[in-house]
């Protein structure tokens, strides 16, 4: 099936799912108790937007923890880390989005945490289209972890050569190692 017409069917589908407030609770703690998590130093994790999971208790959970706090910015056509301290350090961009106005790069990350729209069984995402992070995860050696509610999983999604997957993907209901 074509990219674009499942990105549709599954932005509705995300949008339509109910309780996600509750849902994306469960992630949070579900993710502080985790290795990966706790092990990790630096965390690059995405500012939700509309029915994504909502990330902005896990941005607070991360400083609570004394971690380091990174967050994407996209400069033209990449998306790099870099360093917050908190969610009063972003403003919306053009889209909408919160994000830094600037920073500087930041290569050590321990974790990444990413969006997407669909996630199969063998550890492929379906995204946005942008590529970020399949960029991203090629120049930065960081361990990933892809969350979405239970409603996203599929058995697969088309991928290309380019597509990475990821290491992890945590739902509100199961915590799977690719």
């Amino acid at each position: 099936m074509d990219k674009k017409v499942l990105r549709k069917e599954y932005f509705k589908k995300r949008a339509d799912i109910q309780n996600r407030e509750e849902k994306s609770e469960v992630i949070r703690k579900r993710l502080r108790e985790l290795d990966i998590y706790k092990n990790a130093k630096s965390v690059f994790i995405f500012i939700s937007y509309k029915s994504e999971v909502n990330t902005h208790e896990m941005i607070k959970m991360i400083k609570e923890d004394g971690k380091k706090l990174l967050v994407p910015l996209v400069i033209g056509k990449e998306m790099i880390a870099t360093e917050i301290d908190g969610i009063e350090d972003l403003s919306p961009n053009k889209m909408g989005i919160l994000e830094p106005k600037k920073g500087d790069p930041v290569t050590d990350v321990d974790l990444t945490i990413t969006p997407g729209l669909a996630f199969d069984k063998d550890g492929y995402r379906l995204g946005y289209g942008g590529g970020f992070y399949d960029k991203f995860f090629e120049k930065i050696d960081t361990t990933s972890l892809a969350i979405g509610f239970d409603e996203q999983r599929t058995e697969s999604v088309p991928h290309e050569d380019y597509d990475k997957k990821v290491d992890y993907l945590l739902t509100d209901k199961e915590f799977i190692k690719f």
